[in-house]
């Protein structure tokens, strides 16, 4: 039986600094055996051996990461229309935060489709829902991209950016999306090239939403516009509706490229890895994200 005591697993995060790679790589095999019991001393150690922090933190992504491949091999095995955006979000962002409470989370987005409901009242018009949204999630409670620190691995973290009220475009879409969806919102993901946005898709309103700049309502003229002036060209397909899969994935892009200008190899190999379980093993090139 493995060791599974405190004492126990310190000595063995010890012997991880040993010049023998051999014999550090058969440790670390071992302390990944032992899992998450070794996981709060292991983070301990980092922060204390900071000359043993890269070989610490191979076992700790690697008792974190392979779980969460299972998990997410079971997800992306099911057909589109059948992926939860929601589940897909929060298992990516136990990734760094892997205590993370998933049911106070969605408690606080129920809570928070419940208070846009009362303020919508009944049979409220496609146009006043998107206005009593936006003024909810962006007046009233401060939601808003971060351009200040735009390339930080928390505006990619669904916790985070409810926690922090901030994001990119992509998180204050999917935090839109999730809300709206609990209210019965005709709102889809639209992952254009640059720029991610949310659409209002009803027979009598259609409107895009800009969530990382206060909500902003554009036409699809404002939309080909911004394709336009950013080099990307106007297509029709830029305007159609992110499969779950598609949104996940993209996700996992903005952190590769975050953590890949940290230097951050562990973690970009982890997610790369993600992002290939998604796209059922292709290695195709990097979507524009954001």
């Amino acid at each position: 039986m493995m060791p599974t005591s405190g004492n126990q697993i310190k000595a063995l995060i010890r012997l991880l600094s040993d010049e023998n790679e051999r014999v550090a790589k058969a440790i670390g095999e071992k302390l990944v055996e032992i899992g998450d019991p070794a996981v709060p001393l292991l983070q301990e150690a980092e922060i204390e051996q900071p000359e043993m922090a890269r070989r610490i933190e191979a076992v700790l992504d690697e008792i974190r990461g392979s779980r969460l491949e299972e998990e997410l091999r079971d997800l992306a095995a099911r057909p589109d229309d059948q992926m939860d955006v929601e589940q897909g979000e929060f298992l990516i962002a136990r990734y760094a935060y892997p205590g993370l409470d998933i049911p106070a989370y969605a408690r606080t987005l129920d809570e928070m489709a419940a208070e846009v409901r009362d303020r919508m009242g009944q049979r409220v018009s496609g146009e006043e829902a998107v206005k009593t949204l936006n003024r909810y999630l962006f007046t009233e409670q401060g939601f808003r991209g971060n351009s200040k620190n735009y390339y930080e691995a928390d505006n990619s973290y669904l916790n985070r950016v409810i926690d922090r009220r901030t994001g990119i475009p992509i998180s204050l879409s999917v935090l839109y999306l999730l809300i709206g969806r609990r209210l019965g919102l005709p709102v889809v993901g639209i992952g254009m090239p640059g720029h991610f946005l949310v659409k209002f898709d009803s027979d009598r309103y259609k409107v895009f939403v800009d969530c990382f700049n206060a909500g902003a309502l554009l036409t699809e003229k404002d939309c080909a516009r911004f394709l336009m002036q950013a080099g990307y060209g106007f297509d029709e397909k830029y305007l159609q509706k992110s499969s779950v899969r598609a949104i996940l994935a993209r996700t996992l892009k903005n952190l590769v490229a975050v953590y890949g200008k940290m230097d951050e190899t562990v973690k970009v190999s982890r997610l790369s890895r993600f992002i290939e379980i998604l796209e059922g093993g292709k290695k195709g090139g990097c979507a524009e994200g954001t």
